[in-house]
Parts: structure tokens; sequence; C-alpha cells
């Protein structure tokens, strides 16, 4: 207290200046229009730009809830979607509605927290396990197209065999012709697979779709894989020499759908009866 007293005793003639600056600006501004209209104005851009500012900071920490949220609605949207183009099919055969079928597919929504793209062998982890109902073999999708397929998972974790894997075959589905094939990745680009089986006497063009089966009761009918980048042919080749380009960004990747067929280990069961 001592040295605030000394300091206004020592620089009062000072703070006495600025006292009186201060109210003839005061005085000004109030009495004439012209300095109180542009007093206002200017006053009201800064108190503006400072509430755009810490609204900003706000809508930036917020980012994860949101992102979450929306993850959530995805989630949602896929399970009804899923469900729509099941009804769609019953009708199209004009088979009875089957509740059982329609609602065979369920989405779980989860964060990718490890990927790796340039291995030989890559794998993906996510931050969902045993605890919300993942199982090995399910598989695992994004907005954009095919992702994998579980490999294990513990109680709050799970590894994702990446499509990006040399031994994992996926059953698909050339959309414009309707022709079965399987897409097997190259082990080189993670942007690029190859396609395989497809017979030299189907008519095939680059840009051409190329989406899940549904064969193997893995992934439901019509994920996207990706596009035919690339056609070549040999004389003497049975089968076309085709190149795909993914659909999905895999170094992107932050967040995917694991899904579940609930019908799965009853045509499992099926099948291998017969085997």
């Amino acid at each position: 207290m001592l040295r605030l007293f000394q300091f206004i005793v020592r620089y009062q003639a000072f703070l006495f200046f600025i006292s009186l600056e201060a109210l003839s600006g005061w005085l000004v501004i109030r009495n004439n229009h012209y300095q109180n209209a542009a007093f206002l104005n200017s006053s009201n851009k800064i108190a503006g730009g400072i509430h755009n500012f810490n609204n900003n900071i706000s809508n930036y920490l917020e980012l994860r809830q949101v992102n979450n949220y929306l993850v959530l609605e995805n989630a949602q949207l896929q399970i009804q979607l899923s469900r729509l183009q099941n009804q769609l099919v019953q009708v199209n055969q004009n088979i009875a509605s089957d509740k059982a079928k329609i609602n065979n597919y369920n989405f779980i929504p989860a964060s990718v927290i490890n990927n790796s793209t340039r291995r030989l062998n890559n794998y993906i982890t996510i931050d969902k396990g045993r605890t919300d109902q993942i199982q090995p073999n399910m598989a695992v999708i994004n907005n954009q197209g095919v992702v994998g397929k579980v490999k294990s998972a513990s109680a709050n974790f799970a590894t994702v065999t990446s499509i990006l894997h040399p031994n994992v075959l996926t059953s698909a589905l050339l959309k414009r012709t309707n022709t079965l094939c399987t897409v097997k990745w190259n082990g080189r680009d993670p942007e690029k697979a190859e396609i395989l089986y497809v017979p030299r006497h189907v008519a095939i063009d680059v840009g051409d779709s190329v989406v899940c089966s549904g064969y193997n009761a893995v992934y439901p009918a019509g994920v996207p894989i990706g596009v035919v980048s690339k056609v070549d042919i040999k004389k003497e080749s049975t089968f076309y020499d085709l190149e795909i380009l993914f659909a999905t960004k895999f170094d992107q990747l932050s967040f995917v759908f694991v899904v579940s067929n609930t019908l799965k280990p009853e045509k499992d069961s099926l099948e291998n009866v017969i085997r």
C-alpha cells in the first residue's frame, strides 16, 4: 500500500493529465453525434471480434463431442439404410417380410487408435472390444467403403486385419455387369489392389464400380470397395489383369463401423454340415 501511495505521489501530475484527457474524450464523445457514433461502432467491432474469437475457441474445443455425436448418428443411419435395402430386396422378390433378415446387420461405431498402411501385413487397432459386443471375424467398414475384418478382441480393444493384407481375399461384384470376382491387395500400393477371376468375355471399363458381393456373410452386399483403374489382358490368358483403386483412404482412417451379421452363425453352421 505504501508503494502504491508513493507511486501516486510521484506521478500525480502525469496521472492528473491522463484523467483530464479521458474526461475530455468522454465529453467530446457524449456531446457530439459523429464522435459518439464512431466510438460505438468501433467498440462494437472490437467487442464483436472478441466474442467471435471466444466462439471459435469454444467450437474448436467441442469438436470431439460433435464428432462422436455424428459417428453415432451415422451408425444409426447405416442401420436404417441396411434395413431399407433388405426390405426393397424382399419386395422385389415378392417374398414375405422376414424381421430377422431385415434386422440382421448391426453397426457399432469405433475410433481408430492405431493404423499401419506401409507394411506387408497391415493391422488396425480400435477402441471397442468384447464389452461392446465385438467378436472376431466381424466386418469393419467406414463411410467410404471396406476397411477389414476383426482379428481378435479384448475387453476394451480389438485388432482388425486390414484389407491391405496379402492373405485377405474379399468376395466382390462388378456392379455394372453383375460379375463375381475377388479383390486382393497387391502388397505394394495402399491405394490399389488386384481384381481376380474376371473372365475375358466380360466387358470391363475403367471406372466400373466394385462392391461387396455379400456372399461370405461378413460384409453387407453393396458396400463399396473401389473402382477399376486398369484393364489389361494377355492373348493366352483366360482372365483379365485388372487393378482397382480403393474407395477407402486408409492413411486417413479416424472412425469406423464394426458390422455384425446376426444370421452369420446360422449360415455358417448350415454350410459346415455340407462340408
